[in-house]
């Protein structure tokens, strides 16, 4: 299978490798990147960098010749955006094959709904996936909710519904919370979980703060957020930032810090929420928007609460006052008892998510993995399509745009962050006791070598001194011995 992404991590780029990792067969994934492009070959985590050449006249000769000998059966597609309808009708000039597509997120309805304010169908880019979508062999959708949007704004289009699964055996029984959090714990925790940026609502979470002034409520976000990478206080005993964390760990993380219950302020509809599962996996109760998978998931199953979209936090505030206060005591067990987190229809398992992917992988002939992991006749055709040198053309614009970026993330931290000085003064630090270490090794180095050439004589020494005669040694011995008196 080869999949092609053009995404930069997130939900999608677990998905892929989740598949990966537990559906029978090989398989590739195509990063489709505004400077460069990859291919991956999952398995064996070897990564080939395409040159430009693939654009060329000879470029779809030389991908099919790869494609074939790869044996590659089907493509699926992770996104409709520009850059993978792109890769995917490259593919098809080179050799025709049936192509799936996974409806991640809802930019199949607009390509700026990460960005603009109001999600509202985009009918000229609707038109132009259009096409994508009516000729897959199969469309996915992770929710009936997406399935629903899709089969909306594309008629004749069928969705099958595939939720992400998880595996429940993977997650870490426990986890540790830092020393900064606990010396001024709030009395009652919020969780807001994840990589927090304006679609997630990040923006109303200081607003939501000051509303819960007095309440003896915090806010602890556990990931960061677009206006705070780093672990600490932002209020502090009010509003904490754990920093990023391993999936694995977030059950663990939640029962760390005694969460109450984790809210959920998104302002772009979620299409499924691998978050909402782990947090259910902790038997954590949820606050969602009323909009999306979301609203879908706790509709559906209990185990939470719903608040009116779009997002308020004074409404939020108003909520999490009442559900917190010792007389709500009654009404929160009884939500929270609800969740099961081994009900895989709440909480739906990797096992069952690659059972049914098989299922369907298997209408194209996928064939199972090779017992020889040897480089195949596939590297071997893929070779002339490869960039000949990282540091050349194909690689360059790649690395000026993340120089651009690293430039101006490194602007931004120094103008917001004091503690960026520190983190100087201790990294300075750490260089000269690394010096002095490296310096200090060198020197017993000498030593030992010194050592080792005396010692070497002193056995030549010995081994003499054991040929002389008894009563020769006995009287060179005395006379050492009177010497050293």
């Amino acid at each position: 299978m080869l999949h092609v992404s053009a995404a930069e991590g997130g939900g999608a780029d677990r998905y892929i490798r989740d598949v990966a990792a537990s559906v029978p067969g090989r398989h590739f994934l195509w990063h489709a990147g505004s400077g460069l492009d990859v291919i991956e070959d999952i398995g064996r985590e070897r990564f080939f960098p395409l040159s430009e050449r693939l654009a060329g006249p000879d470029g779809p000769r030389l991908l099919r010749e790869w494609l074939e000998a790869s044996r590659i059966a089907a493509v699926h597609l992770h996104g409709v955006g520009v850059d993978c309808r792109d890769r995917l009708a490259l593919i098809q000039r080179a050799l025709p094959l049936p192509w799936l597509v996974t409806l991640h997120d809802l930019g199949f309805v607009n390509p700026d709904a990460f960005s603009v304010p109001v999600l509202r169908p985009d009918a000229a880019w609707i038109a132009e996936v259009a096409s994508t979508l009516s000729g897959a062999a199969a469309v996915l959708a992770p929710s009936s909710f997406v399935r629903d949007l899709a089969e909306r704004y594309f008629p004749g289009v069928r969705c099958d519904v595939i939720p992400p699964g998880i595996d429940l055996s993977r997650l870490r029984a426990a986890a540790s919370i830092p020393p900064d959090f606990v010396a001024h714990a709030p009395a009652l925790r919020v969780a807001v979980v994840g990589a927090i940026g304006p679609h997630k609502g990040s923006a109303p979470l200081a607003a939501l703060v000051d509303r819960l002034h007095g309440s003896g409520i915090g806010i602890v976000v556990i990931g960061y957020t677009d206006s705070q990478l780093r672990r600490g206080w932002s209020t502090p005993g009010r509003y904490y930032v754990h920093g990023p964390y391993v999936d694995a760990e977030l059950p663990a993380l939640l029962r760390a810090y005694a969460v109450e219950v984790a809210l959920f302020p998104n302002r772009l509809p979620e299409s499924f929420s691998y978050t909402l599962s782990e947090v259910w996996a902790a038997s954590v109760p949820v606050i969602v928007p009323e909009d999306g998978a979301l609203m879908e998931r706790v509709a559906t199953h209990g185990g939470g609460w719903i608040l009116t979209a779009p997002f308020s936090p004074k409404e939020a505030a108003a909520l999490l006052t009442r559900l917190l206060a010792p007389e709500s005591a009654a009404e929160r067990s009884r939500v929270k008892s609800r969740i099961d987190p081994r009900d895989p229809a709440r909480i739906p398992t990797l096992e069952a998510m690659a059972r049914d992917i098989d299922a369907l992988y298997r209408r194209f002939g996928l064939a199972p993995p090779s017992a020889d992991v040897v480089p195949d006749a596939g590297e071997q055709a893929l070779r002339p399509l490869l960039a000949a040198n990282l540091n050349g053309f194909a690689f360059r614009r790649e690395l000026v745009k993340l120089a651009d970026e690293a430039a101006q993330l490194s602007t931004a931290v120094e103008q917001s962050s004091p503690w960026v000085t520190k983190l100087e003064r201790d990294v300075r630090e750490a260089q000269a006791w690394a010096r002095k270490l490296e310096h200090d090794v060198e020197v017993l180095k000498a030593e030992g070598e010194t050592l080792f050439e005396q010692n070497r004589r002193l056995a030549d020494d010995k081994a003499a001194f054991d040929q002389l005669p008894l009563m020769v040694r006995k009287l060179l011995l005395k006379k050492v011995f009177r010497a050293r008196r």
